[in-house]
């Protein structure tokens, strides 16, 4: 199907050139082009907040627990066995059982290093800072045995450190120690939710610098940074030594030869302990371990959110200034940033990309907002509410296309084909002409073009619609699908209430049949009187008061009166007379007209008992429309209505009328029950619309009334004489009364009587009357002709 797209567009492209040269010779309005402009620019305001967004966010570090959680899941991607060559002497409770003491005291710390330099250990680090004393003598014993192994101890140390509402004095070993060893940071810093920690290579004290514990463990000589131990590795794969076995000798020293060890604290009681985001509580100790293993691995580099805010903001301003709304850009951003950072990570260096995400799903968001509001789900098009942003001024014209029964068109296709099937209309309704934004909602396309005059705008929108009718059927085989065009020309007015009057006048000319209306101020006028006739209608139907008149049934034999056409001549209060055929025609467009046929036919039979008082045998007749024969709700309402009123039923004849086919099946048990109960059906206005041979056949009638459209012109064409003269002469052969309307002169009138046509009505012999003027007329009982 969507194979034809091509020939649609060489035929539009050849049909529309003609009927659009008029158009291509105006000068093209710049604010033709500015929807797309409008929104382009409503696009980068939303980029530039979530650019703004992206940058706050990570300078309040708002994405920070989220960011250490995917990086959490990064490092169990790179997942790997720790390194064997740092080494953990614990301090756990079963040490401090078996030497029965709180904490190892110094006496046992010297043994302690000793035997761990026998064993061929390079570097002995306590995660303890010893800035108490003890007994001189075991300071003494302590500070000798770091004399004797000086340069392979370090001793724990915490810089002075202050807080928002805190600070904390530095805690460093005693003199005397410190004379004898090395020092090492002991500090970090652990995140939100404890999902990851912060560790710095060197710390400031007193106008020196000393390396952190993961730093003098790794060998580390590279700048100062602050870095995130690497959570690939498992703490539990850590080489871990109690602290009295290797004091007792029950350690062999090839297990410990050439490694560096911490000795720290893991009892029960020990307030170094934290909360592994994967492991639960671990002791702090370890934590400076998985830090010397990151530190060995390579240098950490913290690139910060700088390089993903960069690459998401350029993501972020390339989806403002395009007109695509696929957000594959964005997308794009997003995925690769988080791609690369697995690789990074493995190479040490940090990337926090969360800000930037943050940035792109705010833009995404704004972009999907504006997409929602002023661009179609359905095709490659804006909404009206995008052409509703621009400010129109009195040189352009708005247009609304309807494709009728696009709905069914599209039930085969799917969202591509339909989406392709719109766009197509859409370039070519663009064409040669100076037409800008086209927008499309529902079943509508819109689009504003250069004001025309009267005469070029008609012929324009004539052989535009004419055009895409040829074109659509003949390549989608669909001849119902007629498009239908709306043109507002009420340059003074709002855009937003043009578009709505130019869909409004699409819609009406789809339901009118007609290819195009121009929604100028004739048809607004025109419009707003119907819409007062309906409003009048339906004031009518409420109060249930809609007035009527009759129009004598002269037998052309006798020259008397034999019945009567009950007519609406209604005249509101404080009113004109309303239009009986706009009436009718409000009722019908609205569904109304069951009620209004019961309320005119209430009225006539409630005063026809007085004519058939003076005459027995009067006809009193009642428009209908021949559909609302398969209504069986009103046909029981009129039964109804006949016994509460009294009217007797052979007395009443119903002149149907009707503009479309009837269904057999449909009307067949409702006209059995009219001829059982003596109601009499008459075909009205014989020869025009439905009303032909075939009505005769299905409508079992009585009576035949010949439009007076023939009657009138039987002085002036022979066709129409010889039009009424065969249809008298069917009638008759059928036993059907004929009923001539519209005899306005004695000329017809005789003509009528030597055909041998049974009835006439017209302005001949009356007007429609009231039924008090009837009754006059009928009590004289003299040969009635209109003085």
């Amino acid at each position: 199907m969507i194979a034809r797209m091509p020939s649609l567009k060489r035929m539009l492209r050849g049909s529309l050139g003609g009927a659009l040269s008029g158009v291509s010779a105006l000068t093209e309005d710049k604010s033709l082009k500015s929807g797309e402009s409008l929104l382009r620019r409503k696009r980068v305001k939303v980029a530039i907040f979530a650019i703004i967004f992206g940058i706050v966010s990570a300078a309040i570090e708002m994405p920070l627990p989220a960011e250490d959680a995917f990086r959490l899941a990064r490092s169990q991607v790179r997942a790997r066995m720790v390194p064997q060559d740092v080494a953990m002497i614990a301090i756990d409770d079963a040490t401090l059982n078996e030497l029965g003491v709180a904490l190892p005291t110094r006496k046992h710390e010297s043994e302690l290093i000793d035997r761990l330099v026998a064993a061929g250990v390079r570097k002995v680090v306590f995660d303890r800072a010893h800035a108490d004393p003890e007994t001189p003598e075991a300071d003494a014993q302590f500070a000798e045995t770091l004399e004797r192994h000086k340069g392979r101890v370090w001793l724990g140390m915490t810089p002075e450190l202050e807080f928002t509402f805190q600070k904390v004095d530095a805690i460093v070993p005693q003199k005397m120690f410190r004379d004898h060893a090395n020092m090492a940071a002991m500090v970090g810093f652990s995140a939100p939710f404890n999902l990851s920690v912060v560790f710095p290579t060197e710390v400031e004290l007193a106008g020196g610098t000393y390396p952190s514990i993961s730093a003098v463990l790794a060998d580390y000589e590279g700048p100062p940074v602050r870095y995130r131990p690497d959570f690939a590795y498992n703490p539990k794969d850590i080489p871990t030594y109690r602290y009295a076995d290797v004091l007792r000798g029950r350690i062999g020293a090839n297990k410990l030869r050439g490694k560096n060890v911490i000795v720290g604290a893991t009892y029960i009681e020990s307030s170094d302990v934290f909360r592994h985001p994967l492991y639960g509580k671990v002791a702090g100790p370890y934590f400076h371990i998985l830090g010397a293993q990151t530190l060995k691995r390579s240098t950490p580099v913290d690139l910060m959110w700088y390089p993903a805010l960069l690459v998401a903001g350029i993501a972020i301003l390339f989806q403002a200034l395009r007109q695509s709304r696929s957000y594959k850009p964005l997308w794009a951003a997003v995925i690769g940033l988080s791609a690369i950072t697995l690789f990074l990570d493995e190479a040490g260096i940090n990337l926090d990309i969360l800000s930037g995400v943050l940035a792109v799903i705010a833009a995404a968001f704004g972009f999907h907002r504006i997409s929602r509001k002023y661009y179609s789900s359905e095709a490659d098009a804006m909404t009206t509410s995008a052409l509703g942003l621009d400010k129109v001024g009195a040189e352009l014209d708005v247009y609304a296309l309807k494709i009728a029964n696009l709905a069914e068109m599209s039930e085969d296709w799917g969202e591509r084909e339909l989406g392709e099937f719109v766009n197509t209309l859409i370039t070519y309704v663009k064409g040669p002409g100076e037409v800008g934004d086209v927008a499309f909602e529902r079943d509508s396309l819109v689009w504003l073009a250069p004001r025309m005059d009267a005469a070029s705008l008609e012929r324009h929108a004539d052989g535009l619609a004419l055009m895409l009718k040829t074109a659509i059927s003949h390549d989608w085989q669909s001849a119902s699908s007629a498009p239908a065009i709306g043109i507002d020309t009420n340059h003074d007015l709002p855009l937003g209430q043009r578009i709505k009057k130019a869909m409004q006048a699409a819609d009406q000319a789809a339901s009118r049949g007609v290819r195009f209306i121009i929604n100028d101020a004739a048809y607004l006028e025109a419009r707003n009187h119907r819409l007062e006739i309906m409003r009048v209608l339906e004031k009518g139907l409420r109060e249930r008061k809609i007035g009527v008149a009759y129009q004598p049934k002269i037998d052309l034999a006798t020259g008397r009166i034999v019945g009567a056409e009950t007519l609406i001549r209604w005249k509101p209060e404080g009113q004109d007379f309303v239009n009986p055929q706009e009436l009718v025609l409000a009722a019908e467009a609205n569904d109304r007209i069951n009620e209004l046929t019961l309320i005119v036919m209430e009225a006539a039979l409630t005063e026809g008992r007085r004519a058939i008082a003076v005459d027995p045998g009067f006809k009193l007749a009642v428009n209908m429309s021949a559909k609302s024969l398969s209504n069986t709700d009103l046909l029981f309402d009129m039964m109804t209505m006949l016994g509460r009123i009294g009217f007797p039923a052979e007395n009443l004849t119903l002149e149907l009328t009707e503009t479309a086919k009837l269904e057999d099946k449909l009307i067949a048990p409702q006209i059995a029950a009219l001829k059982q109960r003596g109601i009499g059906l008459s075909i009205d206005d014989f020869g025009t619309g439905q009303s032909n041979l075939e009505y005769i056949e299905k409508l079992p009638s009585s009576e035949l009334k010949i439009d007076k459209k023939f009657v009138q012109h039987m002085a002036s064409s022979e066709e129409s004489r010889a039009v009424v003269r065969a249809t008298i002469e069917i009638a008759h052969s059928l036993g059907k009364v004929v009923v001539a309307e519209g005899v306005e002169d004695e000329a017809v009138a005789t003509a009528l009587r030597a055909m041998g046509c049974d009835q006439a009505q017209g302005y001949l012999f009356a007007r429609a009357i009231s039924m008090a003027e009837l009754l006059g007329m009928m009590a004289e009982g003299r040969n009635v002709v209109n003085g």
